[in-house]
């Protein structure tokens, strides 16, 4: 018998969700949570679409049991680069290929589980609360374990980051997140889980009406504060930091890995270069290399980088007399003269021509 007050629910959140998916992927933000969110409400959208078509056109079952691992996969994926932005991004190098690696497995074994049901005849253990089917034991642990893994995922963030909850910082913010949306959806996908694993119907239809209003809420609140999640990031940065000072090994390692990166050169092409992508190309993450850099040369970043170019700029106007001044000062990351002159005066204390002169003299 079909439920109406199930589809009436899933109806009304899936194409919600799917405007709102769109609306997120197609705004031009360059922003990893902005895109996280876009991909995570989109997956979210077609599982409550299938849910609602289900009782008209349902996939084939071989099918349908890799569709929806897969698209949870997505949402649990989404979840855990969320996870990474906040704290920093990884701080073990591979652990996100590992991860990912990990849950395509995840997938693919749920994927196959239910074909042991029909190659050895079990019976069947439940039924479905999504249409009354029964299910075999293998069927059942596919379609309540898909709802295990964006818990896991979020377990596995902290792991790939060696990071501890006393990095969260006690702020409105970072406990709304942590506390109201993290801990809310995965207490909420586990009750789920645990319903079509026990065949509950009730508790199921509450799990997801509950989801529903959690991620319309989630939705509401990151319009409201767009800043949040950049504000709970540089918290939990400098309260990382704190905590984990960093020894003299790992100071070594990251002062031999940017100057290797600096004589590549290549970063000097890069006018908009991050904090985010240099921690990236040394394979540090951003809170030890931000450490290094104020704790051990007292610079900040931009401090940093733009030393080292005007060093690239006075290289260059050594080693070819032919070059001009601008050309250089192009390749070096700057797109303004104005702005390259004044802080090369500033830092060397004559102007690009007078130290272009003095090298000339000295000859």
């Amino acid at each position: 018998m079909i439920n109406t007050e199930s589809l009436y629910f899933t109806g009304i959140a899936g194409f919600p969700f799917l405007f709102i998916a769109l609306g997120l992927l197609l705004e031009p933000s360059k922003e990893r949570v902005h895109k996280a969110f876009g991909s995570l409400y989109l997956a979210l959208a077609i599982i409550y679409i299938l849910s609602w078509v289900n009782p008209v056109w349902r996939p084939p079952l071989f099918f349908d049991n890799f569709l929806v691992p897969a698209i949870v996969f997505v949402m649990s994926h989404s979840l855990f680069e969320i996870s990474l932005y906040l704290f920093g991004d990884e701080a073990v190098r591979g652990s996100r290929r590992k991860i990912f690696v990990f849950g395509l497995a995840w997938v693919f074994i749920l994927w196959t589980l239910p074909f042991l049901d029909h190659l050895f005849a079990l019976s069947p253990i439940s039924y479905s609360v999504e249409d009354g089917k029964p299910m075999g034991p293998f069927q059942s642990i596919n379609s309540s374990g898909v709802y295990v893994w964006p818990a896991a995922m979020t377990i596995l963030s902290f792991r790939a980051g060696h990071w501890h909850l006393r990095d969260i910082p006690r702020t409105p913010g970072a406990a709304w997140i942590f506390l109201g949306a993290f801990g809310g959806l995965m207490a909420v996908l586990l009750l789920i889980g645990f319903s079509m694993m026990l065949s509950a119907s009730g508790p199921y239809r509450t799990g997801h009406i509950l989801l529903q209003l959690m991620m319309l809420v989630w939705y509401l609140f990151y319009r409201a504060r767009p800043g949040v999640f950049r504000k709970v990031r540089k918290d939990i940065e400098l309260s990382h930091s704190r905590r984990m000072p960093l020894s003299s090994s790992e100071a070594e390692e990251i002062a031999r890995r940017l100057d290797k990166v600096v004589a590549d050169e290549t970063i000097f092409s890069l006018q908009t270069l991050s904090l985010n992508e240099l921690a990236g190309r040394i394979g540090f993450p951003v809170y030890k290399l931000s450490a290094y850099l104020n704790g051990n040369l007292g610079l900040s970043f931009p401090a940093w980088r733009n030393g080292e170019r005007i060093e690239y700029v006075k290289n260059r106007l050594c080693e070819n007399p032919e070059i001009s001044i601008l050309d250089a000062a192009m390749e070096a990351g700057y797109n303004s003269k104005a702005v390259f002159n004044n802080q090369f005066k500033r830092l060397v204390g004559m102007s690009p021509s007078e130290y272009r002169n003095s090298g000339r003299n000295k000859d």
